[in-house]
């Protein structure tokens, strides 16, 4: 049982590992990300790193990617995203969806 947590500690911690070596870097304010498109690897693992240069706070979400996040003004923070199928996938920042809309490519 316990070469078994180790190894299910280790597997985590790779995963951690390889996704923050993967790092992506958005900016978003109240008119919307930049860049707009992130673009990514199919098949591995990466980190969002969202900077929110506005004076409110956002909330950084995607459906499709299971993931949000607030972030408030000023502020930075990453979100984990597990490694995607080749496809497109839509983020926006739910205070604001009317001008804060991007995607993630995966290829």
């Amino acid at each position: 049982m316990r070469k078994f947590a180790a190894a299910l500690l280790l597997a985590a911690t790779a995963l951690s590992a390889v996704a923050a070596d993967n790092v992506v870097k958005i900016a978003v304010n109240e008119n919307g990300f930049t860049p707009a498109q992130l673009n990514v690897a199919a098949g591995q693992a990466f980190v969002i790193e969202v900077q929110n240069t506005g004076k409110k706070a956002v909330e950084f979400e995607s459906k499709q990617l299971h993931v949000e996040k607030v972030i408030a003004a000023g502020k930075t923070s990453q979100v984990k995203v597990k490694a995607l199928k080749a496809g497109s996938y839509k983020f926006f920042d739910e205070f604001n969806e009317d001008k804060a809309k991007g995607e993630v490519v995966a290829k």
